[in-house]
């Protein structure tokens, strides 16, 4: 995979046109903002999946960024960002296991800000990384999803991921504990 690589352009149901593509250096910008909403929708929204809690500065996302290209570039993380108007407005990524037991589990990350939501960009994408391999190929995927998150679409746990773990009170948000699931894919 190459950094900036385009994937595909579509129109939302909004009518706007998406374009999924890899990541660039360019979009440090765009990502400090997309992050900050999510940060900032967390707090309006305690069940939503965000784990970052503190509002990134260019600095801080300048390390991710970079940790992502590097990554990409070695071939150990598929990434797709949803880019509407020249702004990020989602983010997949497929991260491959860190050892060498676990290189072949790909660990899958979605994030679609709040104004994007519900118009098609991110179930509907077929070059979502779930369908993208890390170099060397992963034999499956796992993600995690709070239990109390809504599922914006029902397909995502019946036709593409089966739930094999629930972890009881895995966080304290708001002096309440939250249960997650691991779901798991087959590849």
């Amino acid at each position: 995979m190459k950094t900036g690589k385009i994937y595909r352009r579509f129109k939302a149901t909004s009518g706007e046109t998406v374009t999924l593509r890899a990541l660039r250096w360019e979009d440090l910008d765009s990502c400090v903002v997309f992050v900050n909403d999510l940060v900032g929708e967390k707090k309006t929204e305690p069940n939503l999946g965000v784990m970052v809690d503190t509002r990134q500065t260019g600095e801080g996302e300048a390390e991710w960024l970079t940790n992502q290209l590097t990554g990409i570039e070695k071939g150990n993380i598929v990434s797709v960002v949803a880019d509407v108007r020249g702004k990020i407005v989602g983010n997949s990524d497929v991260t491959r296991g860190p050892y060498k037991d676990t290189k072949r589990r790909g660990y899958l990350g979605i994030a679609i800000s709040k104004k994007s939501r519900d118009k098609g960009i991110g179930l509907g994408d077929d070059a979502h990384p779930s369908q993208g391999k890390p170099k060397g190929g992963t034999q499956n995927h796992s993600a995690g999803s709070l239990r109390q998150q809504p599922t914006r679409d029902p397909r995502v746990r019946e036709d593409r991921f089966q739930t094999i773990r629930s972890n009881t009170k895995k966080m304290l948000r708001n002096s309440k504990f939250i249960d997650s699931i691991i779901m798991t894919r087959d590849l």
